[in-house]
């Protein structure tokens, strides 16, 4: 819960200061912007589960995440161990069978180990459209669904969000 009370501080105080578009509070030598905005929906059914390997490597040596969101004004990122691995909880173990054409990215995020991003992730996130689609050299490679918890984290980001931004409207 503590991770949460640092999005939920770190939103309201970017709401409240005005903030910054999606794509420009990214980590100095990383050029995710442009590849967030690269990122295509996936065609290809059956995509298989994220390795372990991969996982336990972000798990082990995780340094940050970055996410930025497509739809929203702000992007963020984590990088104390205890929240990169919570976030890597979010993770269901279940490969996607199949991705929906409706289905569109709500976020894209990007894994960091070493200062290197290693592995980078599409995040849908809407009705009937709740998975993980995940990058390596410029092609998607693997899918899983989103967990519960994750499920859980977004909805509560998404609110919290939003809240922020009408405590924020001139009346």
């Amino acid at each position: 819960m503590k991770y949460l009370m640092y999005i939920t501080t770190f939103l309201i105080c970017l709401y409240a200061c005005g903030g910054e578009k999606s794509g420009q509070t990214s980590s100095p030598g990383t050029d995710t912007t442009q590849a967030a905005k690269s990122s295509t929906t996936p065609t290809k059914a059956g995509y298989p589960s994220l390795t372990q390997e991969a996982l336990m490597n972000i798990w082990d040596n995780g340094e940050m995440i970055d996410y930025i969101f497509h739809d929203l004004p702000f992007s963020m990122n984590q990088t104390e161990l205890n929240s990169i691995r919570t976030n890597l909880t979010y993770i269901d173990p279940r490969p996607v069978s199949e991705i929906p054409t409706k289905c569109k990215p709500f976020a894209r995020q990007f894994y960091q180990v070493g200062g290197d991003i290693v592995l980078e992730s599409d995040i849908y996130f809407s009705e009937g459209c709740q998975f993980y689609v995940f990058w390596e050299d410029g092609k998607a490679k693997y899918a899983n669904y989103m967990a519960e918890s994750g499920v859980t984290f977004f909805n509560q980001m998404v609110k919290q969000a939003m809240q922020a931004r009408q405590q924020n409207v001139p009346q």
